[in-house]
């Protein structure tokens, strides 16, 4: 891409300045001999010989500028805006390994190495034939240039340059916009993470699977502890035979007459210890199969149970209350 556009703009220079500049290096050419001819036949000293020399060499150096200023600033902006400011002293820095001739052949004729002689010679071909099919149509033009004038020739090969040029630069930056997108396409798949980097990332940013399996089996561990811990002080235990059991807590005296709460919960064998902690404590349990399954589906611990459940609830409080009288009269 930096060439491709470093090309193009030196051929709109070359068209915009070369005018000037060839009256530069002709004035210059002009100087120089007309220096040599006031010389004549003496000996040209080394101070003569100096002077013509620096002012052949100011005159050139003053047309290389108005070319290579322009150049090297597009060619820094194209490099930036492609990839942005990189500076990179390991680029430069001395290594003794290039220096082995045997790891230089390797480069040489290493697979990488043939593909991009491959392309190369590719993109000349390509480079060749838009030239010869722009300069083709124009070669029955050449054949009729024999025996004119001089002013008529330069024109014609003038025209066929120019043509030849435009198509150079043509196909130069249909290559460059092709490798451009390929690179950046390549660029994006070399930066893609395989399945493994990914899990090693995850695992680090999120931790190791297994440790966060076994942090959340201790919190349910410690949290099944807490809610054994509440059975006790339950007022009953509503049951499904086997399968499901909830513990609830009333407090007839509290003052803001809160409705009934779930303090525990829990299925299968979950169910069965609740019920074990229960009996243990001298809490009643409570065989009721649609309350039970509906009080685990549509209530969490902590939470207090639903209006729709309450004429439920209020039956299942009034046998509880009604065994407690019987075993205190007893």
């Amino acid at each position: 891409m930096v060439a491709a556009f470093t090309l193009a703009v030196a051929f709109l220079l070359f068209l915009m300045v070369s005018g000037p500049v060839l009256e530069i290096l002709g004035g210059g050419v002009r100087s120089s001999l007309l220096k040599v001819s006031s010389v004549g036949n003496s000996e040209l000293g080394v101070p003569t010989a100096t002077s013509l020399l620096r002012q052949s060499g100011k005159d050139g150096m003053e047309a290389i500028f108005i070319f290579a200023l322009p150049l090297l600033v597009l060619a820094f902006l194209v490099g930036y805006g492609q990839v942005g400011f990189r500076f990179s002293p390991k680029a430069v820095e001395m290594t003794l390994s290039k220096l082995n001739p045997i790891k230089g052949l390797e480069r040489l004729f290493s697979m990488r190495s043939v593909v991009r002689t491959g392309l190369s010679t590719l993109k000349l071909a390509m480079i060749g034939l838009a030239i010869f099919i722009a300069t083709y149509t124009r070669l029955g033009r050449v054949a009729t240039i024999d025996g004119v004038d001089l002013a008529p020739v330069l024109a014609i090969a003038n025209s066929l340059f120019i043509r030849a040029v435009i198509a150079a630069l043509v196909s130069i930056l249909v290559i460059a916009l092709i490798d451009f997108s390929f690179q950046r396409w390549q660029h994006s798949k070399d930066m893609r993470m395989s399945k493994q980097e990914v899990k090693e990332e995850n695992k680090n940013v999120e931790g190791d699977p297994h440790i966060k399996a076994r942090i959340r089996q201790v919190q349910r561990e410690m949290a099944s502890r807490r809610m054994m811990e509440d059975v006790p002080d339950a007022t009953v235990v509503v049951t499904n035979p086997t399968h499901y059991a909830v513990a609830l807590k009333y407090e007839r005296d509290s003052i803001h007459g809160a409705a009934p709460r779930v303090v525990a919960k829990g299925v299968d064998h979950v169910a069965q210890q609740i019920k074990k902690v229960a009996r243990d404590s001298g809490v009643v349990c409570f065989e009721n199969v649609p309350l039970a399954r509906s009080l685990h589906a549509r209530c969490e611990i902590g939470d207090v149970i639903p209006e729709e459940l309450f004429e439920a609830v209020a039956s299942v409080l009034a046998y509880v209350y009604r065994v407690q009288g019987e075993h205190v009269s007893a």
